[in-house]
């Protein structure tokens, strides 16, 4: 859970590559996010936190989150820097653990844990601790300390935007699972012995 399978299998010098290509994504769509307001983006950070999350596990997906988030934002600094690196770490670790339980294995199993993974990132990141973490940035650094409007009212109109972004990173995620999942699949080692000359092969 914490480091997947995938993950612990690969070298020393390839799990470093794996993480700086995902790092390296993570900043890029930082980069590119589109702010359409304090509170609201265009982005796709969810889906490579997503896909980090499952082939890397919890641990390594986290500070790819994290890392890709500082990173972004030193790139192309927007506004001030506040705790959305550790939010975003959060949701890539739930979806560490959830997709990399060490039960069902098939393919139903594998769809199952992703859709888990991506209701609970939504419950818990995208409506609960994004929404307080966006809610104080602006009651800080936008309203000036003052409450323009209580916290219930804010989280409304917040979620009538972010949710149409989550579904579309999620139909992303769905879209793109079978390839990560062909890319997550345990390799065996070795290759098939091929038959001796007159030796029947089994079936």
């Amino acid at each position: 859970m914490f480091f997947s399978t995938y993950f612990r299998a690969l070298s020393a010098g390839k799990k470093i590559a794996l993480l700086a290509v995902f790092v390296a994504l993570s900043v890029v769509v930082n980069c590119f996010s589109i702010d359409v307001s304090p509170s609201n983006k265009i982005a796709f950070t969810y889906a490579v936190c997503f896909f980090a999350g499952y082939l890397l596990g919890a641990v390594p997906a986290f500070f790819v989150a994290l890392l890709g988030d500082v990173f972004g934002y030193l790139i192309n600094p927007v506004g001030v820097y506040w705790l959305f690196g550790v939010t975003l770490g959060v949701y890539a670790a739930i979806v560490g653990v959830v997709t990399n339980l060490p039960f069902g294995t098939g393919r139903a199993a594998t769809y199952v844990k992703a859709a888990v993974a991506l209701v609970l990132g939504y419950v818990l990141i995208t409506v609960l601790l994004n929404s307080v973490v966006n809610y104080y940035y602006v009651k800080i650094f936008i309203w000036q300390g003052e409450t323009n409007k209580p916290f219930l009212v804010y989280l409304g109109g917040r979620l009538a935007f972010q949710t149409v972004i989550y579904a579309v990173n999620l139909a992303v995620c769905m879209a793109l699972l079978p390839v990560i999942v062909h890319i997550g699949r345990p390799r065996l080692k070795g290759k098939k012995r091929r038959p001796a000359e007159g030796e029947q092969e089994r079936v």
